[in-house]
């Protein structure tokens, strides 16, 4: 029970700085993942943990997606080499009303600039570019002060805009120039039969799909090679042409959804893809830029596949217009992803607002920066995906007359009756003892919860979330710390 409070204290919004820091003992750590990876940090607690003798204390940190990028960027200052590289390391996960924030590009220089002990700043980018930001990282790496850095970035070509690649083969400094033409002779090398490796893996895949492959290499891969290694050599640009329509022709569906989205399909090609006689096939070529919107008005497909959208990750967004122009189009696909773009205008947001598809509703009401309320409501009612609470998080969801809902069969919606400012304290009261989990735990760390019945939780199996409870003012958490054995703060 003592672990379940101090969890609970850890995550209380309310919590005065005193309490918090109090947590940092030794007799606390029970809750240390909560305190540092699930709430925001005041300033006063993020020196602290900084300062902390435990290095797995101050790493934690880096893991926490409600910091902004300038409280994490604090870690790059640590003299312990093995706090500061923490910060190249996303958050495990991030929950509802979180969003990750790049760090500032200045931080990103120092970190590649500083000498560690372990990691030479080649490595060092090798691990950014596994971020979120990768490509932030290495556009950042190629205008760093340091020929070395700026020559580690020339590994990354397809991750830098075709400016940036220039200004590094013209770069005054030798090492990088040559780093460059490293980086050409590897691309330009002709890829034989000998070259694949002895068994598949990342690399042998990456070869495939990216490399140039010899005629003997092609023949053999077309003569012998399994659907997956064909999928993979489907996407390679700089296949022939009569290997493309051997691709865009196999009998196996996943080789040619995979060639109907090349750049170099011929107009017949793209005809005969939209009548293919498999449905994922004809979805698969119905985005590609080639079509005239009659074209794709004309592919037939009954039933269009599930959004599956993922807001952490949603994937290259080409440029506005670009944008603009599949927010009109017939395809609800790229409607779905002009959704996704943050920089559409007002009223292109707002005609999404109305699309059929819910798919495209639902994109737009997680990232447009300024949502239709009614959207926002409308998207939490119709979507059971995994980011529905987050919706209730974005800027304009409504709160009023959300206590309508408490009544209602759907957990999830009697949720909403919490999110209603004026929600009675015999309702919360009420929730406390709801058949649903996820409602009970909600109503016990409600602030409008009765002060009896908050006391009473504290020693039940809801004693975490009510130690949570915000209305707990400074004297009764300290109290319950004093009860766990935390010893009071030292300065």
């Amino acid at each position: 029970m003592h672990d379940e409070i101090l969890c609970g204290v850890a995550a209380n919004p309310g919590a005065p700085v005193d309490v918090l820091l109090r947590l940092l003992a030794a007799e606390a750590q029970a809750c240390w993942d909560i305190l540092c990876t699930e709430r925001d940090l005041p300033e006063e607690l993020l020196d602290a943990v900084l300062a902390h003798p435990d290095r797995h204390v101050r790493k934690r940190i880096a893991h926490n997606p409600h910091l902004g990028p300038g409280q994490r960027a604090r870690l790059i200052d640590h003299p312990d080499p093995m706090t500061a590289v923490a910060i190249i390391r996303d958050p495990r996960q991030w929950p509802a009303g979180t969003s990750p924030r790049p760090l500032p590009d200045d931080v990103i220089r120092r970190l590649l600039g500083t000498p560690h002990p372990l990691l030479s700043p080649g490595e060092l980018l090798d691990e950014l570019t596994f971020t979120l930001f990768g490509r932030q990282a290495c556009e950042v790496a190629a205008t760093h002060p340091l020929p070395v850095i700026r020559a580690a970035a020339c590994g990354y070509r397809r991750a830098l805009s075709d400016e940036r690649w220039l200004a590094l083969q013209r770069d005054p400094d030798p090492q990088v120039r040559a780093a460059t033409a490293d980086t050409i002779a590897y691309y330009a090398q002709v890829m034989e039969p000998a070259d694949l490796p002895p068994y598949r893996g990342h690399y042998h895949w990456q070869l495939l799909q990216s490399r140039r492959l010899s005629r003997a290499l092609l023949d053999h891969l077309i003569a012998h090679g399994d659907e997956r290694d064909l999928q993979f050599l489907a996407y390679n640009p700089h296949l022939p042409p009569d290997v493309v329509e051997t691709l865009m022709s196999h009998p196996d569906t996943g080789v040619r959804c995979t060639a109907a989205d090349r750049d170099d399909l011929t107009a017949d090609q793209l005809k005969r893809l939209t009548v293919d006689e498999d449905k994922s096939v004809r979805i698969s070529v119905s985005t590609h830029p080639g079509l005239s919107e009659t074209q794709r008005a004309a592919i037939a497909v009954d039933r269009w596949p599930q959004d599956s959208f993922n807001r952490i990750k949603p994937g290259l967004i080409p440029e506005l217009a670009v944008s603009i122009a599949h927010a009109y189009s017939v395809n609800l696909l790229l409607r779905r992803r002009a959704a996704s773009d943050t920089r559409l205008p007002q009223a292109v947001a707002v005609r999404l607002a109305e699309d059929p598809d819910q798919g495209v509703r639902v994109r737009l009401a997680l990232r447009h920066p300024a949502p239709p309320p009614a959207l926002l409501l409308r998207s939490y009612l119709d979507y059971d995906g995994p980011d529905r609470l987050h919706l209730t998080t974005r800027p304009g969801f409504p709160v009023t007359d959300l206590v309508r809902f408490a009544r209602d069969p759907d957990p999830a919606l009697r949720l909403l009756a919490l999110l209603d400012p004026e929600v009675p304290p015999d309702l919360v009261d009420r929730f406390v003892s709801d058949p649903d989990g996820r409602v009970r735990s909600a109503a016990a760390a409600h602030p409008r919860l009765p002060a009896d019945r908050l006391r009473k939780l504290l020693g039940t199996g809801l004693a975490r979330h009510a130690a949570a409870n915000p209305a707990l003012d400074a004297a009764t958490l300290h109290e319950l710390l004093d009860g766990a054995g935390v010893p009071a703060a030292t300065h």
